[in-house]
């Protein structure tokens, strides 16, 4: 048995507790989801659960009674968070090494595991040189290793593609028949029906439904879509499509990309002859995991090295400040962009250059606050969020800049339907304003409801989609 009573939890610098008098027991070898909108602490219950907090992560909290399985085996949102060696076969050989494997099984356990996830590296492969869903898969791969009695998983195949997530999701389900299993995803479509429990948390962090699926669907349909839970008919409630004018003929060509070849160190990832972005269009990019998608918006930032040249109105660009003048990156992990000690700072630093006056510039900040639901932890350190709240701020600051291009790598991973829907209408308000916007995304419904181009990455070469079909 897994459970809490009377846990109250509170961030030191939040306003309000995330939890109060909360309370909940799971039961040996239970698959349990958690539903909630960004914010209500799914990420931070697991956190608790598992014993991370407070053994790992101190926060003030108190509880009547905790148990926890020591045996357990956590996947995190944020795959980096849980890598503590360089290459792949040394984090994945730390891992048995901990569980006294004697050295000549290892091997074939390592193969093993990384063939399970379909991750395909040599082994001198350094983990910071994977995409964001290579990491993800290699996350999994080391808690398959773990042999855990005890399974949390926190949204573990967001930066994934389509195939690579039933692939995944059918893995784990064919290996956790003797575990117990909490689950927090919004990608619920691949394991709705396998599913014991689902508990679903109110933005105050309280239980407001704690059924089987089937009941939770039938009877509690509004309140998932008031909470912006995924579920079946969510993107009923999607923002319509617009119009975007997208011309070649006519557009205004901003930048151009000749001769052009993506390249991570020595690897060639894409072949790109000509790649010309005109103003005002959203362009999404995607394609398999490590197919070069983030390496393309890192060499239009002049970041990493390729060959080719690139032009941003008829001027070539060579170096990062020439590219950061007239484009802002938004990365696949949002912290990799804070710089400052609140939630309100990192929107105003952006909001200063922008505009005159001070009350100006505090006044757009505070409005682009409430539009992403971030007013209510306005005063928090961006690291305090959780990984919803923290994606949702990374947006903010780039849609807060002035730059022509936004470049923004998984920007919905992870965000409830209300936020995303949310984000959506900026991003087609910045369109309509001449922006543009260069998104790489998985998202399917994204993908065929709202760009002017799509893009997709294949055997090393980028092609334009019309419909369903690559042409």
């Amino acid at each position: 048995m897994i459970g809490i009573e009377n846990l109250r939890l509170k961030y030191p610098n939040g306003i309000k507790k995330i939890f109060d008098h909360f309370s909940l027991n799971i039961q040996d070898k239970e698959k349990l989801l958690i539903l909630g909108p960004s914010g209500s602490g799914k990420s931070t219950l697991l956190n608790v659960l598992s014993g991370i907090v407070p053994n790992l992560i101190d926060l003030p909290m108190k509880y009547d009674k905790l148990e926890i399985d020591s045996n357990c085996g956590v996947i995190f949102q944020d795959p980096d968070s849980q890598f503590c060696m360089p290459k792949v076969y040394e984090e994945l050989a730390f891992v048995l090494e901990n569980l006294q494997t004697p050295r000549q099984e290892m091997d074939a356990l390592i193969e093993s595991a990384l063939d399970s996830v379909g991750l395909s590296v040599n082994k001198d492969q350094y983990i910071n040189n994977l995409s964001g869903g290579m990491k993800q898969k290699l996350a999994i791969a080391e808690t398959l290793l773990q042999q855990a009695d005890t399974l949390f998983l926190d949204e573990p195949t967001a930066m994934l593609d389509v195939e690579a997530t039933v692939e995944l999701w059918d893995k784990i389900k064919s290996l956790w028949q003797n575990q117990t299993v909490i689950i927090v995803e919004h990608k619920v479509e691949h394991i709705w029906q396998h599913i014991d429990r689902v508990i679903l948390l109110n933005y105050d962090g309280d239980i407001v439904a704690d059924a089987m699926p089937a009941e939770i669907l039938n009877n509690y349909e509004h309140l998932l879509s008031e909470y912006g839970v995924w579920h079946p008919k969510a993107w009923d409630r999607a923002p319509k499509p617009i119009e975007l004018d997208h011309n070649p003929e006519t557009n205004n060509k901003i930048f151009t990309f000749e001769k052009g070849i993506i390249k991570r160190r020595k690897q060639s990832l894409i072949n790109i002859p000509k790649l010309e972005i005109t103003q005002g269009e959203w362009i999404t990019i995607t394609g398999p995991n490590g197919t070069g998608k983030t390496s393309l918006l890192e060499s239009m930032m002049q970041l990493i090295k390729y060959d080719g040249n690139m032009f941003f109105n008829h001027k070539k660009l060579t170096k990062i400040k020439d590219a950061s003048k007239n484009m802002y990156l938004v990365y696949q992990n949002p912290e990799q962009q804070f710089i400052t000690h609140s939630v309100f700072q990192e929107i105003l630093i952006q909001n200063k250059s922008n505009y005159r006056s001070k009350a100006e510039a505090d006044e757009k900040t505070n409005t682009l606050l409430r539009l992403l639901n971030l007013e209510a932890v306005k005063t928090q350190h961006p690291y305090e969020l959780s990984i919803g709240q923290k994606r949702r701020l990374s947006v903010a600051i780039a849609l807060s800049s002035s730059s022509d291009f936004i470049l923004l790598d998984e920007p919905t991973f992870g965000l409830d339907s209300h936020n995303t829907f949310n984000l959506i209408k900026l991003f087609q308000q910045r369109v309509k304003n001449g922006q543009s916007i260069i998104m790489v995304t998985h998202d399917s419904e994204i993908i065929s409801r709202y760009p002017s181009r799509r893009l997709y990455v294949e055997n090393k070469r980028i092609l334009e989609i019309e419909g369903d079909k690559h042409v």
